[in-house]
């Protein structure tokens, strides 16, 4: 059971939407996986089967799957050699607003975004691991017509493309969320990924993981977070890496080298205060660990990815 990394998908980490067909993936899974990002199924026609741990949901034309981040899953056709159309859209929540970044933010936000997410505001709630939406015949060909926008737009990583890229996904996300106004509810909310054989505590670990994600910049003590999901340490190590596939250490280090990149690429400010701003508290040891992630120095990072440096002085 593997993890799919945002930044194995996502090309520029600080606009986190991929919108293809389902047949023109590119990381195409072939047995039960986690991922770090939400993601949005639309079928246009035929039919998909996404399969959980002890349960299963069957798609349709005019069906809408949304899951939430590390639900356990695989993606199969319903029918082989069928003739079928389907799109996946990946994303996170800051592509709507950079200040919500989990689901917990979402639950708390009072931004007006959060309008956005409406219908699927649900899977806040502890237990609920994805929402199915279904759209009458009438209502399909705006679907397909959005689908297919942002799908054209989501390839084209011009600043233009970026734009029209976000324009069309807040308009995708206010048709679902008119939708569900007018319907008075989502179709299904899917309880399922919940007898994951790891144990009571996974509830708790992935309540961990969304605090992460939002202070991970900060001073993060293994021992906290273990205190924070439930578990011991030592059960809370074991969870934490049958969950990410990786150690709390690496998986944190990982979360600061990312803002790291946006941060030498976006800015102009220097690798020390970025080094500080990020959680590090130690230069050397930051170069370190970008160099391991990354495989460069911010120095020579910086160097590759000049673009947007220049753009900024020049504003």
């Amino acid at each position: 059971m593997s993890l799919v990394k945002s930044r194995e998908l996502f090309v520029e980490s600080a606009f986190p939407i991929a919108v293809d067909t389902v047949g023109d993936r590119t990381l195409i899974q072939k047995e039960l996986h986690r991922h770090e990002y939400f993601e949005m199924l639309f079928v246009e026609k035929g039919s998909l089967i996404n399969r959980f741990k002890g349960d299963e949901i069957l798609m349709k034309p005019g069906d809408v799957l949304i899951m939430k981040p590390y639900v356990l899953h695989l993606l199969a056709d319903a029918v082989k050699k069928q003739s079928r159309k389907a799109y996946c859209c990946s994303f996170l929540p800051q592509a709507v607003d950079f200040e919500i970044q989990s689901l917990e933010k979402l639950k708390n936000s009072s931004s007006p975004n959060k309008y956005f997410f409406k219908p699927f505001i649900s899977l806040a709630e502890e237990g609920v691991s994805a929402v199915q939406l279904k759209f009458k015949a009438d209502q399909r060909a705006d679907l397909i017509a959005l689908f297919q926008q942002l799908r054209e737009t989501a390839h084209d990583l011009t600043d233009r493309g970026q734009a029209l890229t976000r324009y069309h996904f807040l308009d995708l996300l206010a048709f679902l969320a008119e939708q569900y106004d007018r319907n008075k509810g989502v179709d299904r909310m899917v309880q399922v990924d919940l007898a994951v054989p790891v144990s009571r505590y996974l509830s708790g670990l992935r309540s961990t993981l969304n605090y992460i994600h939002d202070h991970f910049e900060e001073s993060l003590k293994l021992e906290d977070m273990a205190a924070m999901s439930g578990a011991s340490e030592t059960y809370f190590c074991r969870l934490f890496k049958h969950e990410t596939g990786m150690t709390f250490l690496n998986y944190l280090n990982g979360l600061r080298i990312e803002r790291a990149c946006v941060l030498l690429r976006d800015t102009t400010e220097n690798a020390l205060d970025i080094c500080y701003q990020v959680g590090f508290n130690d230069y050397t040891h930051f170069g370190r660990q970008f160099k391991k992630h990354i495989g460069m120095s911010p120095a020579e990072f910086r160097k590759k990815n000049p673009q947007h440096v220049r753009r900024f002085r020049d504003a």
